[in-house]
This record gives structure tokens, sequence and C-alpha cells, in this order.
């Protein structure tokens, strides 16, 4: 029984981090922008969480917040959905079997999750606009300024697995 109340503890926590998460990308960073660019935070949280949880619980997780990322009006829609459980699958997989766990393997999930979300999400907005090349700059400009939070997110998410393991 105790392991089914740290379990459900851990979770708990998590779905807290990823409440406490949004409402800073949304209320506190939702209007500035830095460097032209509004930042993006949701995609350095799956990172950090999936590589703690591992691929298919990740998998859930990123699935879980791009819906509720997507139902507060995320600027991509759907496709976060599909983006965010893909890159929980990833990371989760990548930091079972390759990576060890620590703040670099974290720095580099973030990374790549971050680029993986808004490329693909730039290209689908060349596609339906007229977004040129041009556009690029600010994506790269964003991803590198979202990647500054991964060092306090990772600890949180590490501070919470060790709750719950």
């Amino acid at each position: 029984m105790r392991e089914r109340y740290k379990n459900a503890l851990m979770w708990g926590l998590y779905a807290a981090l990823v409440l406490l998460i949004l409402v800073l990308q949304t209320v506190s960073f939702g209007r500035p922008r830095f460097f032209g660019v509004k930042l993006c935070f949701v995609p350095v949280l799956v990172a950090c969480v999936s590589m703690h949880v591992g691929s298919e619980a990740g998998c859930v997780f990123g699935m879980a917040c791009g819906l509720v990322w997507t139902l507060s009006g995320a600027d991509g829609g759907a496709m976060h959905i599909v983006l965010l459980a893909l890159c929980g699958a990833v990371a989760g997989y990548l930091c079972d079997r390759y990576l060890v766990r620590n703040l670099v393997s974290a720095l580099l999930m973030s990374l790549m999750c971050l680029l993986f979300c808004q490329l693909v999400l730039f290209l689908f907005k060349c596609m339906v606009s007229s977004i040129g090349i041009q556009g690029l700059l600010p994506v790269l400009a964003q991803v590198g300024l979202s990647l500054l939070l991964c060092p306090p997110v990772y600890l949180a998410a590490w501070a919470i697995r060790k709750a719950g393991a």
C-alpha cells in the first residue's frame, strides 16, 4: 500500500508541476517578449520528467501535457499532443538505454524536444502561411532562451522522483 501511495504522490506532484509551468508560461511570461520571442517551457518539462519515468510513462505524460497545453490555447493547436508524446517517448527511451540521468542529459533532451517541436511547428507555419526562411532565426532564439529553464525544472523533477521512489 505504501508503494501505491508514493506513486500517487509522485504523479500528483508532477501534475502540480505541470500547472505551475503552464501558469508561468501563460501568465507571467505570456505577454513579454525577450529578443522578439515568447518563451516555451512545456517541452523542457516533458523532457525532464520523461527522462526520470521512462519511455512509456513519458509518452503518456507528454500526451497529457500536450492535451492540457492545447486546451489552454497553445499556438500550434492539437499538434502539441502528438509532438510532446513523441518527445516524451524518445527522451525516456534514450535515458533508459544510453544516457545517465543528470543535468547534462536533461539539457540535451530538452534541446532535442524544443528543436523538434519548434521546427515542426515552423515548417507547418511555412506551409500554411507566407513565413519564409527568415522566420527561422526567432525560432532558434526561442529554443535557446527556453533552454534556460532546464536546470530548475530538472531539479524539481528529480526531487519529485526521489519522493515517489
